[in-house]
């Protein structure tokens, strides 16, 4: 009998944030998978997170949204524990690239707005008169 996968906390996750110009996700040959490198650590979890964030997105593009249903299909394809796919999309989640809608994934504009407010209330402090 299978389990049902308990839903990990998916409130937060740490982003590494590089100062150098050249260390630029936007200077990289393969910005996905950069974005990836600044969230996980092994090299494996950082590949397999970019291809599962470029299926998300063509699909999306497809308007075939990729089912929550279909995890099976990547523990398979990548050979991992399902603990391991889940880890992997509940962190894509806390950093708020990857959202669940009616059991499908869409990509999350949570991030991009997470960003926009850290970077603006940083400026209002450097700009205090």
């Amino acid at each position: 009998m299978i389990k049902k996968v308990k839903e990990g906390k998916k409130g937060s996750t740490t982003i590494i944030v590089k100062k150098r110009k050249k260390d630029r996700i936007t200077m990289s040959r393969d910005p996905m998978l950069e974005l990836s490198k600044r969230i996980f650590r092994n090299r494996k979890t950082q590949k397999r997170a970019k291809a599962f964030l470029s299926d998300i997105i063509d699909r999306k593009i497809e308007d075939n949204p990729l089912m929550s249903t279909e995890w099976k299909k990547y523990i398979k394809k990548w050979d991992i524990s399902r603990s391991s796919f889940y880890s992997m999309r509940n962190q894509l989640i806390g950093a708020g690239l990857i959202e669940i809608r009616n059991g499908e994934y869409h990509p999350s504009t949570q991030f991009s707005k997470d960003l926009i407010d850290m970077a603006d209330w940083w400026k209002s402090q450097l700009i205090q008169d």
